[in-house]
């Protein structure tokens, strides 16, 4: 039996340390960073046959691929799935109730309290097993744990829930302890707040079995829809409040693999009398018998006289220290109890075979001397790899997407600039320091653990990768004929015209992310951002991946960027329009200096419910203490027609400072009027229209069909962004989906007199270039494609009609080149676009 231990992603700019287990039947993932989904499809490999997701912590930097990767494995077939993670796990996928939602899939939560203490015997018991893998969990904390296990934390409740006291009212909540679960959550009044302990952890369990119900269980709705799923009303309200626990403790897994048999020896068993049979059969499977040998004596044989001595099994340990805080308690949990057997140069170890030790290591981590000990401790034979982000190279991850990037770079190297990357870590390793066998985790790395072999970079991966020694020859990317007279053409086209004088034309569209439903190797999923010079930024909708589409693309000015971004739009709950938002509130809490001005967050209530029970996991902004603060605007508070739309007139902090919230984000960002439109999509979905003093106005459509309160709301736009995800022959499809056509977003736009209409959230049926549209015509609109990191002034916006067919052909000649087009997933039947 063979298997092997690679690294699918390492430590990057849009990538965190991803690790695959790999039988023949069986396959593990360990930590899902933003972009997991993406980097499979990237690098030609598969998830089937995925067993297990074991996360060393929850939150954005180990998890935050989680959902999108849950989706994904559902719609690729996948039926059951076991997810192991620490104290906060079932809290951190309850997070997602309103976005993610499988029916045929069944996922088992296994949350390992933190706060257990270090030498308990309960560590030498796997927290998975099966005829694999045995895994092994130790806890590391960054400050002395309590001894109270997470699920069995007792704490006083309220009698009165969140939003009641936030509103004045006082309604008396039945007591959790004094009904089953169904029971109370049947209760017209019922609080999930309230809940506290094993019947808080019950309900997390019952949130996320209701998520992910199982092909065997009663369908609960024909559509894959959460906002159908018939839900108790707790499914919209606050999750129940965390116990105390040290939530910044991680995980360290021993994987230890199967313990292979020696070989029968045939010949032994002969001389034995074990003929080959029924008996022989028996002693293969472990039992002794009464045989009568060869020189008619009668005896007992078993395995031990027939069959060789076993292989140990191998082992592989994957480490999490995200700070030096944690360091202590990662050595403790080595020099004694379970995990003593793995540390140590004992001559003789007969019960395992430790082969590799993947070191996550955060800030300074590595280069501690406590650290570096502790490495040089393990057996001198054991391999090392570690992820340590200033001692890690940054190559790009996506480079499909990147090659094509640089051909397009030399038809207009402002509107697709190479993306940022570097070949050579900050900081070198000092190999006196450390093991011999010790290297930084690169992606596509590949460490066979039986038969053992040492570590080696995957050479399919390596020749697939066509971006590197492209830009490292120094030379223009080889094109085609047809592409080279296209590139000809199109250059030509722009020389000779006249740009047009536009008011606005300095304000850049940066276009992140260009797909929709899931991401693809050549587009991520939503995000788009606005530039207004001299003011901020506006992010409009930030798919998984934002924040690395966005570091890709700025490289180390991303932080500048991040400290001017003032506002964030979030269309909709649909995942691939959030889900990388929580990283990006995240990333913004470790500017040094603070900013001084807040973000704001225009959105829904359920995009807001979302991020404040993420917020109790990881600071986002929504405390009162946050380094970076959150405003949140409600949507339906700020529409065009200026009247308030929330009808249900909660009276609460949100409504009352939405309005006035946006009226100091319009004087931060020098705007006349930021407001929103309701639009048709299946999720309650909203557009933007933005309005400026020079006279420029932008209007997003989020998702939707065609309509004509987009057209009111955004009469005489400057730029028109607009869903496209449908092509023009399938109107149906589109309208079945609430999603529009590239002629319906065309005439949208010709409807509302845009001067510009720029195209994007293309289905996943359009990996590289969308089918092309009717030419234009004397007096419409300009009508550009959006492609992944194109940086395109308004003022510019016309170049990308002249640019098409390049573009286009550029496409085909990467296909050629490739030879297969991208690992498509079928989005038909996706809902969360």
């Amino acid at each position: 039996m063979s298997w092997n231990a690679s690294v699918l992603s390492s430590v990057s700019s849009d990538t965190e340390p991803t690790v695959l287990i790999t039988f023949d039947s069986a396959k593990y993932i360990f930590n899902v960073g933003e972009n997991t989904t993406r980097a499979f499809l990237q690098s030609r490999r598969n998830w089937k046959k995925t067993r297990g997701v074991f996360l060393t912590s929850v939150g954005t930097q180990r998890a935050s691929g989680l959902p999108g990767l849950l989706m994904t494995f559902a719609d690729s077939g996948l039926t059951n799935l076991n997810i192991a993670g620490p104290a906060g796990l079932l809290h951190f996928m309850a997070v997602m109730r309103k976005y993610t939602y499988r029916e045929n899939l069944t996922v088992n939560p296994i949350e390992i309290p933190t706060s257990r203490l270090l030498d308990e015997s309960s560590d030498d018991i796997p927290i998975y097993k099966d005829e694999h893998i045995s895994v092994f969990a130790l806890p590391v904390s960054a400050e002395i744990q309590s001894q109270e296990a997470s699920g069995s934390v007792t704490l006083s409740h309220p009698e009165t829930s969140v939003d009641n006291r936030r509103s004045g009212k006082r309604k008396r909540s039945p007591s959790p302890a004094a009904l089953p679960l169904q029971e109370f959550i049947s209760h017209p009044d019922f609080d999930p707040t309230t809940l506290v302990g094993k019947m808080a952890q019950d309900w997390l369990r019952y949130i996320v079995r209701t998520m992910f119900p199982g092909s065997a269980a009663k369908p609960v709705v024909s559509s894959a829809k959460i906002e159908h799923v018939s839900q108790p009303s707790g499914f919209n309200r606050p999750l129940p409040s965390l116990p105390t626990c040290n939530q910044r403790a991680t995980l360290a897994y021993a994987v230890v693999g199967p313990r292979v048999r020696g070989k029968f020896d045939v010949k032994r068993a002969e001389v034995l009398g074990l003929k080959a049979g029924p008996l022989r059969a028996r002693v293969a499977r472990g039992e002794t018998v009464i045989v009568m040998g060869q020189d008619g004596v009668e005896r007992s044989v078993g395995p031990s006289d027939v069959i060789g001595t076993s292989e140990v099994p191998g082992v592989i340990l994957i480490l999490d220290a995200p700070s030096t805080a944690h360091i202590p308690s990662l050595v403790k949990g080595f020099e004694s109890g379970a995990f003593s057997k793995y540390w140590g140069k004992e001559p003789e170890r007969k019960d395992h075979a430790l082969r590799v030790v993947f070191h996550l290591c955060g800030n300074d981590v590595f280069e501690h001397e406590q650290y570096k000990a502790f490495m040089k401790g393990f057996e001198d034979d054991v391999h090392h790899i570690v992820a340590s982000r200033d001692h890690v190279p940054d190559p790009i991850t996506f480079t499909s997407a990147a090659f094509n990037q640089l051909r397009l770079n030399h038809l207009d190297s402002d509107i697709f600039p190479v993306p940022k990357y570097s070949l050579e870590a900050k900081k070198t390793f000092n190999p006196t320091d450390l093991p011999s066998n010790t290297d930084c985790m690169r992606a596509h790395t590949m460490i066979h653990i039986r038969p053992p072999r040492p570590p080696l970079q995957d050479p399919e991966a390596e020749a697939n990768d066509l971006f590197h020694p492209a830009v490292l020859s120094g030379e223009p990317p080889s094109l085609s004929d047809a592409a080279r007279k296209h590139f000809s053409e199109a250059r030509a086209r722009v020389e000779e015209a006249t740009a047009p004088d536009t008011i606005g034309k300095d304000v850049t569209v940066v276009t992140l992310g260009t797909g929709s439903a899931i991401p693809s190797k050549y587009r991520n999923v939503s995000g788009t951002l606005l530039c207004t010079p001299g003011a901020g930024y506006i992010l409009m909708d930030a798919g998984e991946g934002t924040w690395g589409q966005l570091s890709r693309n700025y490289g180390a000015a991303v932080w500048d960027v991040l400290r001017d971004l003032k506002c964030v739009f979030i269309s909709h709950i649909h995942g691939d329009h959030h889900i990388g938002l929580a990283k990006i509130l995240a990333m913004r809490q470790l500017l040094d200096p603070p900013p001084e001005e807040p973000l704001y967050l225009i959105s829904n209530r359920m995009v807001f419910l979302y991020l404040r029970d993420y917020n109790a996991l990881e600071e986002l902004g929504f405390s009162e203490d946050a380094r970076a603060r959150v405003i949140p605007i409600l949507s339906d508070e700020i529409h065009w027609r200026n009247k308030g739309r929330g009808g249900r007139n909660h009276g609460d902090q949100d409504q009352k400072g939405s309005r006035l919230a946006a009226e100091a984000l319009c004087k931060t960002l020098r705007l006349q009027k930021i407001s929103t439109v309701d639009v048709e999509h299946r999720a309650r979905c909203h557009g933007l229209i933005i309005k400026h003093l020079d006279g420029w106005s932008v209007v997003f459509s989020g998702d939707t069909v065609p309509t004509q309160k987009l057209v009111q709301a955004g009469a005489g736009a400057t730029l028109l962004i607009h869903e496209a995800t449908m092509a023009n022959d399938q109107v149906e499809m589109a309208h079945a989906k609430m999603h529009s056509t590239f002629g319906q977003a065309i005439d949208i736009g010709k409807s509302m007199n845009a001067q510009n209409i720029l195209l994007t959230h293309f289905s996943a049926r359009y990996p590289k270039m969308p089918p092309s549209v009717s030419e234009r015509q004397a007096g419409d609109p300009v009508v550009a494609f959006a492609f992944d990191h194109a940086n395109i002034k308004i003022g510019d916006m016309w170049k990308m009609d002249a640019y098409a067919r390049a573009i286009e052909q550029s496409f085909i000649d990467i296909a050629d080149i490739e030879g297969e087009e991208p690992e498509v997933i079928d989005a038909g039947h996706v809902d969360i676009s």
